[in-house]
């Protein structure tokens, strides 16, 4: 006589050796906990234009964001070069972008409040980190955790490939990118680093500021949706690269710019992909 069957979506035990198909346990992650969508590549675009459009919307708090992110930006190259460090400076930019979006709280709680026909106001700033202290809290850990873990990692690539013997600021870029091994290797891992902070987070943060959820629903919710529209959050994840990027380059001031715009367009990422919390009333 068969035993009962089990429930879908749910993680069965298996004896100790059994081999796992991916395929189907990457099915089982996503069809376990709260529902996700699968979004199409063009997503990508409504989201950017539904971004855009909050910020003009409510240019002030956007603005405040992205030029507080400037000025950490900034405060880290002084920081770097006041003590001839400039090793540090790649990994710290690197671990910036890693820790982001704990930033842009205020901005998914803008978007927030506009998607459901409200004035933003001055209160945004401060209730999107208020509404879930808690989970924004331990994800906010998670992702400093990543943040030093980096830092840690970079410094001892640097010293493995290069030794002790630190090279003078005016040549410490050339003396880096000189040395393919090494450009390889710390990029390639800063590519892996980076690859699991975004799936574990690119839908958490506004997910944790619209609903009362704790941070590894949030983060597993995160990665999930990432796992059932793979192409698309994987060009989604190169689109917030590349701008990043132009706003670093542009002497940190396209950041203020930049940051607002991806920030708000994560909320409609969240909104597409998870849902808000008064879509299941």
């Amino acid at each position: 006589m068969s035993g009962p069957t089990p429930s879908p979506g749910r993680f069965e035990d298996l004896p100790v050796g059994a081999a796992v198909d991916p395929v189907s346990a990457t099915g089982e992650l996503v069809a376990a906990g709260i529902a996700v969508r699968r979004a199409p590549p063009e997503a990508v675009a409504r989201w950017m234009g539904a971004g855009w459009r909050d910020f003009r919307a409510a240019p002030g708090i956007g603005l405040a964001i992205g030029l507080a992110c400037a000025v950490v930006g900034w405060a880290m190259i002084f920081a770097a070069l006041s003590v001839e460090s400039a090793v540090l400076i790649l990994p710290l930019f690197t671990g910036f972008m890693l820790a982001a979006p704990l930033l842009a709280v205020p901005l998914y709680e803008t978007s927030r409040r506009l998607a459901r026909g409200e004035r933003p106001g001055r209160g945004a700033f401060l209730a999107g980190f208020t509404r879930n202290r808690w989970g924004i809290g331990l994800m906010a850990a998670l992702l400093m955790m990543f943040f030093y873990g980096w830092l840690r990692v970079a410094t001892m690539i640097w010293f493995l490939f290069f030794g002790l013997d630190l090279p003078p600021l005016d040549t410490f870029l050339a003396s880096a990118l000189a040395d393919y091994s090494f450009v390889v290797t710390s990029f390639g891992l800063g590519a892996l680093l980076a690859a699991l902070v975004f799936a574990l987070s690119a839908v958490s943060l506004p997910m944790l500021v619209d609903r009362p959820v704790d941070a590894m629903t949030a983060a597993m919710t995160s990665l999930r949706a990432c796992l059932a529209s793979p192409f698309t959050m994987a060009l989604w994840a190169a689109v917030i690269a590349t701008l990043t990027l132009i706003g670093l380059g542009a002497a940190l001031l396209g950041l203020v710019l930049v940051v607002p715009w991806i920030g708000h367009a994560t909320w409609h990422a969240y909104a597409e992909l998870v849902g808000p919390v008064e879509q299941e009333s």
